[in-house]
């Protein structure tokens, strides 16, 4: 009996720690969470070796190279279209349209990026004693047309 019920407990924990929401379920909220706060968001839904691949020149990039991209910038407002989304348990594949307007840090200059990207999101923990979330690993944006 003793056996079966460290089993059953077993079981009852990897069930737990491989649950996961659905991302084209959460990926709206996600979104809105990254235009209210992008510099935090950076922080807390990628992970530390996240690379992306820059639509305007193709240049593989890093999470310091962004975080200084968004630092750069009075407002970054993000609108994704034509999402879909490709989950297998903890990994995911996002793809669709993104219409970026960034307005400058003097608030001079207001341009437009519009993109198809592909992101690629873990399940996973980003420390210890976090909970599990959708963590970006990967972004790719191909210039569409930019103003």
């Amino acid at each position: 009996m003793k056996t079966q019920t460290i089993t059953l407990a077993l079981l009852l924990m990897k069930t737990v720690s491989f649950a996961q929401t659905n991302l084209l379920d959460e990926f709206p909220a996600m979104m809105k969470a990254r235009n209210a706060d992008p510099i935090n968001w950076l922080h807390t839904h990628t992970t530390p070796d996240m690379t992306f691949i820059a639509g305007h020149d193709g240049s593989l990039q890093n999470k310091d190279w962004m975080m200084g991209l968004l630092k750069s910038q009075k407002s970054h407002q993000t609108e994704i279209t034509n999402l879909k989304v490709h989950q297998a348990g903890d990994l995911a594949v996002a793809t669709g349209i993104s219409t970026i307007t960034i307005v400058a840090l003097d608030g001079g200059k207001t341009s437009t990026y519009k993109d198809a990207f592909t992101y690629t999101l873990r399940w996973m923990k980003e420390g210890l004693d976090s909970v599990p979330k959708w963590m970006m690993t990967n972004i790719h944006h191909t210039k569409i047309e930019y103003k």
